[in-house]
């Protein structure tokens, strides 16, 4: 019995996996769509971005500017506090 729940459990993996990408939750689309559902997106690996002010973690504002000539990699997580 244990075995054919396993098999069961295994299969319907399987599909799952078949089947997400097909699927609006699964689909990711190119980056130009992606961006399409953001409206104030910019910016992409090697442009230049507009300067924005930002707060770090103590709240001090730090500028873009503040960062120019140095690489600068931006990093936005989801928080489980939202």
């Amino acid at each position: 019995m244990l075995r054919w729940l396993a098999t069961l459990a295994i299969a319907a993996l399987l599909l799952l996996t078949a089947m997400l990408p097909s699927t609006s939750i699964g689909r990711r689309g190119v980056e130009a769509e992606l961006r399409a559902d953001i409206p104030h997106a910019v910016g992409a690996v090697g442009e230049r971005l507009p300067d924005f002010t930002l707060p770090d973690l103590e709240g001090t504002p730090v500028r873009l500017a503040d960062f120019r000539g140095h690489p600068v990699l931006l990093t936005f997580e989801r928080s489980v506090d939202w």
